[in-house]
C-alpha cells in the first residue's frame, strides 16, 4: 500500500510567523520534508501520525548561541542530545572553532550530530578560550585565515565571533573588533560580538558595527550596559537598531537580569534573536537550562507568543541569510519542527543576579522533529 505521508501531526495549532500561519492546521511529511499544510489532512495510510491536540507546532527552533565543539574547546558540551529533547533542530555554536581547527568542528561536530549544527568563526586561530584568553596576544588574531574558513565552508560556516571582554581579549578589544569586521566584509558575513566587562564604551561598540551584525549578551549585567545610568536605552543602541544591528539575548551564567530586560524592552529594544549561550562550563543548577526555559522568561516578561516563537525561528534564519532554508513551515523545506505544550504548574525562573519570577505557565518539549525523524522531548 502506498502511504500519504511518511508523518502527519493532527490537530495542532500551528505558529509559523514566517508565512503568518497561525490556527488548528495539520501538517504533512514526505521523504524528510513538508509536503502539506492544511487543515483536515488525512492520516490514514500515513506511515505514522502524531496527534498534536493541545499543542503548538512551529518550525524547529533554532538557539543561535551555544558551544557545541565539545572534547576540543574549554566551553564544548555535547549539545545534541539536548537539542533533540527541547525542540531544538539548528544551532549556531558562537566561535568554538577558529582557522586552524575548524575543520575538526566540521568533521567532529557538524557532521555526526542529527541537529543541525552550524557556526561562527572565530577570529582567534583556535577559537574561544579561557586563562589566558584568546585574543590577550592580538597575534593569534587570523581575520583572513577566518574569511577564508567561511568561503571554503558556507554551508556551515555562517560569520565571524569576536569576545570582547577583559579576559579574552585584554587591552586589544579596538583593534580586534576592526579585525573582525574586516573578516566580515571580506567573507559577506555578520559579525558577532560579546559584550560584558569591556573595556569599550558600548557606543564605541555599536557605532563600529554593520546593519546586519550582532551584539550578544544584550541584557548583560556586565559593562558596558545597553541602557545609561538614568535607566534609559543609549541613543546609540537605539540609533543601531533603527540602521539593522541586531540584538541576540545569549544568556548564559552572567548575562542576563529581569529588570534590564524589562527596562529594554520597555525602551522599545526587544531581542531580534532569543538564545540560550548553552555551553560546558555552566555547571549545575545553572539558570539558563534550556532555550524552552529561556524563552518561558520571555513570555512571563510579557513577550508575546508570536514574537518570541519568531526569535528562535525565522529571526535567527534571516540574521544568517538563511531565510530560505530555514525558520519556517514552508512546503518543500526541511521538516524540522518543535511540537510545544503549554503546560499551566507555577515555575519559578531566575536570572543571572539573584531575580527571580515566577510563571503561571512553563513552554514544555513533547517531539523535537529533525529532517523528519522523531524524538521525544523532555516535557
Amino acid at each position: 500500500m502506498e502511504h500519504a505521508f511518511d508523518l502527519v501531526l493532527n490537530g495542532g495549532t500551528v505558529v509559523d510567523p514566517a508565512i503568518g500561519a497561525r490556527g488548528k492546521l495539520d501538517v504533512g511529511v514526505t521523504a524528510g520534508r513538508i509536503a502539506a499544510l492544511g487543515p483536515d489532512l488525512p492520516s490514514r495510510g500515513a506511515r505514522r501520525a502524531l496527534d498534536v491536540t493541545g499543542f503548538y507546532v512551529t518550525p524547529g527552533l533554532i538557539d543561535f548561541h551555544v558551544h557545541s565543539y565539545w572534547g576540543v574547546n574549554p566551553y564544548g558540551f555535547d549539545a545534541d542530545p539536548l537539542c533533540l529533547a527541547t525542540g531544538v533542530t539548528t544551532t549556531m555554536d558562537a566561535g568554538s572553532a577558529g582557522p586552524v581547527n575548524f575543520l575538526g568542528f566540521r568533521k567532529l561536530v557538524y557532521e555526526r550530530s542529527r541537529t543541525r549544527m552550524l557556526s561562527f568563526v572565530a577570529l582567534a586561530r583556535c577559537g574561544v578560550l579561557n586563562a589566558p584568553g584568546e585574543l590577550e596576544y592580538l597575534g593569534f588574531a587570523d581575520s583572513e585565515g577566518a574569511a577564508e574558513v567561511v568561503a571554503e565552508n558556507r554551508d556551515v560556516a555562517v560569520g565571524i565571533k569576536v569576545r570582547l571582554h577583559k579576559k579574552a581579549v585584554g587591552d586589544n578589544g579596538r583593534a580586534a573588533l576592526r579585525l573582525a569586521i574586516r573578516a566580515g566584509e571580506a567573507s559577506r558575513v555578520p559579525v558577532m560580538v560579546h559584550v560584558g566587562d569591556t573595556a569599550l564604551s558600548m557606543e564605541e561598540i555599536v557605532d563600529t558595527l554593520r546593519p546586519g551584525d550582532i551584539v550578544t549578551h544584550c541584557y548583560t549585567p556586565q559593562p558596558p550596559s545597553i541602557v545609561g545610568r538614568d535607566g534609559r536605552l543609549l541613543a546609540a543602541v537605539r540609533n543601531a537598531r533603527e540602521r539593522g544591528v541586531l540584538f541576540d539575548v545569549g544568556h548564559a551564567n552572567g548575562h542576563f537580569d529581569f529588570e534590564l530586560v524589562r527596562r529594554a524592552i520597555a525602551e522599545g529594544l526587544e531581542p531580534d534573536t532569543i538564545s540560550s549561550d548553552l555551553h560546558g562550563r555552566l555547571g549545575p543548577g545553572n539558570p539558563v537550562v534550556d532555550l524552552p526555559t529561556t524563552m518561558t522568561k520571555f513570555l512571563a516578561l510579557g513577550l508575546g507568543f508570536d514574537r518570541v516563537i519568531a526569535a528562535c525561528t525565522i529571526n535567527p534564519a534571516r540574521a544568517i541569510g538563511w531565510e530560505t532554508r530555514l525558520g519556517t513551515l514552508e512546503v518543500g523545506r526541511d521538516a524540522d519542527l518543535a511540537v510545544l505544550e503549554p503546560v499551566d504548574e507555577p515555575v519559578r525562573l531566575r536570572d543571572c543576579v539573584g531575580g527571580e519570577l515566577t510563571s503561571p505557565q512553563r513552554l514544555a518539549v513533547r517531539w523535537t522533529i529533525r529532517a523528519g525523524e522523531i524524538f521525544a522531548g523532555k516535557g
